[in-house]
C-alpha cells in the first residue's frame, strides 16, 4: 500500500523536479518506509532517489530501477516524472523500491495497492517464458503487461491504482481497481497533465490553484454526495472512476478513458438450491480471506461487533488457528449504540488481543482540522472519526495492515432501503406478511416503506433554501433517492455509489497512519460475480438482512451475532457532542459565505435533534475550506 504521483509536461519542463516531490511530500503519510521517483525524456529514463529513500535502495546494483542520482542532482529537460511513496508490505526488501521497471527499462510502473492472487499469477507467467527477479506483486503487472496488454487488468483480484509507462508505444495507462479500494485523481490542464493518490498532493504542488466547485458544494450540503460524478469539489481535479482506465497518448498528449469491469447483469441469475448457494458463498468468503492474509507484516482486524467484521475475525481464526490476531473496535459505553459487548464475546471466541478507543467531543471537536485534511473532502458523518481513532489505535499497536467489513451490505443487502427495494420488487398480498417478518430489522417497517413509496411518486425532499442567503437559493433543492425497481439494481446503485464513498474514508483514515486496509467483501472478484448472479429475493428471507451470509457463516461468529437483527453502523453521538458546542459550531459555519445566519441560529437546536447532518456537512466544508485554503 502506497502513495502514487506524476506529472507529464506539454510545454516547460523547467519545474517537474520540484513538482513532483512537493506531490510526494504531500502524500507522504502513505508510504512513511520509502520514496522513489524516475525522471523520463524520449531516450532514457533516471531513477532518483531522495533523502526519504533507504540506503540500500541508493548502494544497491542488483535492479535496473534502484537510483544512483539524487534529487538535487536532477536538471532540466525532463518531460514526465513518477514519484512512489512505500508502504511496505509485500518484499520488505530493497527489491519492492518504486518507481519499478522490468529488466529492459522499458516499462515503468508506479503502483499502490495489492494483487492478492499474484502468487498464482506470477506461476502462470513462468511457464509463458517470463521470469522474475522479486517476490512482489509490482513485477507481476509488469509482466502481466508485457504478456496480455493493458486487458491483464482482468486477471487482478484486489485493489490497486496504478500508472504504467510503455516507453515502446508511447503511452501511459492509469488503471484502478473495480470497486475503487483504492483512489486515483488527475489533472488536464495547457501545461501539464498530473496524477495523485490524493487531492491535496495537486494544491501543495502548486499545479491548481485551490478552487471550489460550487456546484458539488451544494450536492454535498443538500444531498450529502461527494464525487459522484467525474468532477471533485476541488474545482479542476478529476477523479478516474473504478473500474476504469485512462490511456495517454504521449505524442498527442490526448487521453482517452475506457471502461474494463461490470458487475453481472440484471435479470440472468442463476437457479441452485439454497443449500448450495450458502456452500459457494462460505467457501468463496473463506477464499477471498484466505488471500488477503498474504502479508509480510502482522494483520490485525478492526471489529465493530456487527455481523462483517465478527465474520472476518472468526474466518481468520479459523485459517490461522494458532496466530493470535490484534483486534481494534471504538467504544461508547454508555451509549443505545455501544457495541462493546458483542466485540468482546467475538474477540473471546477468536482468543484475539482486543483494542478499545472511545473517542469524546473534545477530541473530535481537537482533531476536525486534522481529519479534513486527512480526509481530503469534508467528513458526512462523525462515524469517519470513529473509524480514524481506529486506525490511529492500529499503529499504535504496530500493525501494518487491517481487515474490515466494507461491502458486505451492498453485496448482501444490508441496510433498510434495501428491504423496502425488495417489497416494491414483489408487490401484492405477502407484502405485509413480509413487512410484519422484517419487524426486528427495520423499526416502524410500515410506516418507513410509505414514505418511502410517497416520495418516489411525488419526488418530496427537504427544503433547505431558508438557510441559503437569497443568491444562493437556486442551489437548495434536495433530490430524493429513489427505490430502484428490484433490491439487486439498488445494490447495483449502492455498490457503485454508496460503497465507493465508504471506501473513500477507509483508505484516507487508514493511509492516515501508514496502514493498509483490506476489504474482501468489496473487492474480491469471484465474491463479486457470484453474488450479483443470484437473485434478490434470496438475500432477505424471513424478515432478516444478510440472509444468505449469516447462514454460510454461522460456524465462525458467536450465536448472539448470528442473530442480532439490529443495525446500529459505526455511530458516534453527534447529537450529545454538538449542543453544548453550539457556540464554536455556529462561528465556524459563518464563514460560509452562502448561508443565512439567522436562520440557522434560530432553527440549530431543532435542525440538530431532526437534520442533524445538515450541521455536521455545514461544519465540516467550513473546515475544510479553512485548511486548504491554508495549504
Amino acid at each position: 500500500m502506497c502513495g502514487i504521483t506524476g506529472i507529464i509536461t506539454k510545454r516547460n519542463s523547467d519545474f517537474i523536479r520540484n513538482a513532483v516531490f512537493s506531490m510526494n511530500q504531500a502524500i507522504k503519510h502513505r508510504g512513511p518506509d520509502g520514496e522513489g521517483f524516475c525522471f523520463f525524456t524520449d531516450s532514457k529514463a533516471v531513477p532518483v532517489y531522495s533523502p526519504d529513500t533507504p540506503i540500500l535502495n541508493r548502494n544497491t546494483i542488483s535492479y535496473a530501477y534502484n537510483a544512483r542520482t539524487s534529487l538535487e542532482e536532477i536538471g532540466n529537460g525532463y518531460h514526465i516524472a513518477f514519484g512512489h511513496r512505500r508502504l511496505s508490505v509485500i518484499d520488505l526488501s530493497e527489491a519492492g523500491h518504486q518507481p519499478m521497471c522490468d529488466q529492459t527499462s522499458n516499462y515503468w510502473i508506479t503502483f499502490n495497492g495489492e494483487i492478492y492472487n499474484y502468487v498464482e499469477l506470477r506461476e502462470e507467467l513462468k511457464a509463458k517464458a517470463h521470469v522474475f527477479y522479486t517476490q512482489t506483486d509490482t513485477e507481476v503487472i509488469i509482466e502481466a503487461y508485457k504478456e496480455w496488454g493493458i486487458q491483464c487488468i482482468q486477471k487482478f483480484n484486489g485493489m490497486f491504482a496504478f500508472t504504467l509507462l510503455d516507453r515502446i508505444k508511447n503511452q501511459i495507462y492509469c488503471v484502478r481497481d473495480r470497486a475503487g479500494v483504492k483512489p486515483l485523481y488527475f489533472i488536464d490542464t495547457p501545461e501539464n497533465f498530473a496524477f495523485a493518490s490524493e487531492y491535496k498532493a495537486f494544491i501543495k504542488a502548486g499545479l491548481i490553484p485551490f478552487e471550489i466547485n460550487r456546484n458539488q458544494q451544494f450536492d454535498f450540503i443538500v444531498n450529502g454526495n461527494l464525487e459522484n460524478g467525474e468532477e471533485s469539489l476541488f474545482r479542476g481535479i478529476k477523479e478516474l472512476k473504478p473500474a476504469h482506465y485512462l490511456k495517454y497518448d504521449l505524442g498527442t498528449h490526448g487521453f482517452t478513458i475506457s471502461k474494463y469491469y461490470d458487475l453481472p447483469g440484471i435479470g440472468r441469475y442463476n437457479e441452485e438450491e439454497d443449500a448450495t448457494i450458502i456452500q459457494k458463498v462460505e467457501h468463496k468468503l473463506v477464499e477471498a480471506i484466505r488471500l488477503r492474509l498474504r502479508s509480510d507484516v502482522e494483520i490485525g482486524s478492526c471489529l465493530s461487533g456487527g455481523l462483517d467484521s465478527s465474520i472476518i475475525a472468526g474466518i481468520v481464526k479459523s485459517l490461522q488457528p494458532h496466530k493470535q490476531i490484534k483486534l481494534f473496535t471504538a467504544v461508547f459505553p454508555g451509549e443505545p449504540f455501544d457495541e462493546s459487548l458483542y466485540a468482546q464475546q467475538v474477540s473471546k471466541l477468536v482468543g484475539g488481543s482486543w483494542n478499545t478507543v472511545s473517542p469524546s467531543a473534545e477530541e473530535f471537536f481537537r482533531d476536525i482540522e486534522q481529519l479534513n485534511y486527512s480526509q481530503d473532502l469534508p467528513v458526512w458523518s462523525t462515524s469517519t472519526y470513529s473509524q480514524y481513532r481506529v486506525m490511529k489505535l492500529a499503529a499504535h499497536n504496530h500493525v501494518k495492515v487491517v481487515l474490515d467489513g466494507q461491502g458486505a451490505d451492498e453485496l448482501f443487502a444490508g441496510y433498510a432501503h434495501h428491504f423496502m427495494t425488495l417489497w416494491k420488487e414483489h408487490p401484492g398480498f405477502h407484502t405485509l406478511q413480509r413487512i410484519k417478518e422484517a419487524d426486528g430489522s427495520v423499526p416502524s417497517a410500515l410506516i418507513l416503506f410509505g414514505k418511502q413509496l410517497l416520495k418516489d411518486a411525488f419526488g418530496i425532499s427537504y427544503n433547505y433554501s431558508r438557510y441559503f442567503k437569497e443568491e444562493f437559493r437556486d442551489q437548495e433543492k434536495g433530490r430524493n433517492e429513489k427505490l430502484a425497481n428490484s433490491l439487486n439494481e439498488q445494490l447495483q446503485q449502492d455498490f457503485s455509489g454508496r460503497l465507493k464513498s465508504y471506501l473513500k474514508c477507509e483508505d484516507r483514515c487508514s493511509m492516515a497512519f501508514g496502514i493498509e486496509s483490506r476489504v474482501p467483501f468489496a473487492d474480491d472478484t469471484a465474491l463479486l460475480n457470484y453474488i450479483f448472479s443470484i437473485e434478490g429475493n434470496k438475500k432477505i428471507q424471513k424478515g432478516i438482512s444478510k440472509y444468505l451470509l449469516r447462514e454460510a457463516t454461522k460456524a465462525y461468529i458467536p450465536i448472539s451475532i448470528y442473530k442480532r437483527r439490529d443495525k446500529i453502523g459505526f455511530e458516534t453521538p453527534v447529537r450529545k457532542w454538538f449542543a453544548p458546542n453550539k457556540r464554536n459550531v455556529l462561528e465556524t459555519i459563518q464563514q460560509l459565505d452562502f448561508v443565512n445566519m439567522d436562520t440557522l441560529n434560530a432553527h440549530f437546536d431543532s435542525l440538530l435533534i431532526k437534520k442533524p447532518a445538515f450541521i455536521l456537512r455545514l461544519y465540516s466544508l467550513a473546515i475544510w475550506t479553512k485548511v486548504f485554503r491554508a495549504v
